[in-house]
């Protein structure tokens, strides 16, 4: 994977296409530039851009036209696009940016660092796809499409896509949480998050309907889910039943197996993927390698939630 990322940027004054550029530039990316809708979607069959960054206000066809266009075809369809205006900057035209597909909508003049934090999130997202992608097509000429590799890639990729395309936690995680439960067939997945003070786990997304005694649990539990948020570790228990830190959910019936993963970015623990098995010894070492993959996507989606808030 040698080729830069590639960004398209359209806009149909000059200028701003040129101070657009040159802050790109700044990145490790290749800037496609284009001044009319038309030209735009006609570069969108030439090239695979990992984002575009598109001027609500330009002649013959708008940036909302132009967005509508990209969203009906399959290849553009989940295209990262951020909006730019220097006149339409109103809570209306923001709503309106975002009920076309838009996952930003910045006013000008915007602060290039701003724009630069949230255009490497979405460069990082695509260059994850890209890589699980390459494994999947190296998998599918090997005749492997129907080996459980090929669909752990395959969900991978998937939690990608909404990774990129989801900026609310509250709409990401349960989706995240059904493709990883539909793909493997897991009894159980959930979604913890560590609060502020660190010292509980939060329950922000299950498979399994909450109670109100499994929303939080103490930093001190004796669980795998604590002792993951603690260590920062890959905890496994394929004798969960057996297992003095196996703890039974309420209302479950007794797991054969539990895997805790850490949703770590850097050395902070930010919370943990829980999966849990009806089946002992459910979780090979591969199954460990596939999920931590999705552990890092989930990451960064909640990285990019929290910056998206904040430089709101």
């Amino acid at each position: 994977m040698t080729d830069k990322p590639k960004i398209l940027i359209v806009d149909d004054k000059p200028e701003n296409l040129y101070a657009l550029e040159k802050t790109l530039q700044k990145l490790n990316v290749e800037v496609f530039q284009a001044k009319l809708g038309n030209e735009a979607l006609g570069l969108t069959l030439e090239h695979e851009f990992c984002m575009a960054i598109v001027d609500v206000q330009m002649p013959e066809m708008d940036g909302y036209e132009l967005v509508d266009l990209l969203r009906g075809n399959d290849a553009t369809a989940s295209l990262p696009v951020i909006f730019v205006s220097a006149i339409f900057s109103d809570e209306y035209h923001h709503r309106k940016g975002y009920d076309s597909g838009a996952v930003d909508f910045m006013s000008k003049p915007f602060n290039p660092e701003i724009l630069l934090s949230k255009v490497k999130v979405f460069i990082e997202l695509y260059n994850q796809r890209r890589k699980l992608q390459i494994a999947v097509d190296e998998l599918n000429h090997a005749n492997l499409l129907l080996t459980r590799r090929t669909r752990q890639l395959e969900t991978s990729s998937k939690v990608g896509q909404q990774v990129t395309s989801i900026l609310d936690l509250d709409q990401l995680f349960p989706q995240v949480i059904r493709v990883i439960q539909t793909q493997f067939n897991y009894t159980l997945v959930s979604i913890w998050l560590v609060n502020d003070a660190r010292d509980k786990i939060i329950l922000e997304a299950s498979t399994m309907s909450k109670t109100a005694e499994e929303i939080n649990i103490p930093m001190s539990h004796k669980g795998l889910v604590a002792q993951s948020s603690n260590t920062g570790k890959v905890m496994l228990e394929n004798k969960a039943s057996t297992s003095s830190l196996y703890v039974p959910t309420k209302g479950m019936q007794i797991i054969g197996s539990e895997l805790a993963l850490p949703l770590k970015f850097q050395n902070e623990v930010l919370g943990v993927l829980d999966i849990q098995s009806e089946r002992p010894q459910a979780f090979s070492q591969e199954d460990v390698v596939a999920l931590e993959i999705l552990t890092s996507q989930i990451v960064i989606a909640i990285r990019n939630a929290r910056l998206y808030s904040k430089t709101r």
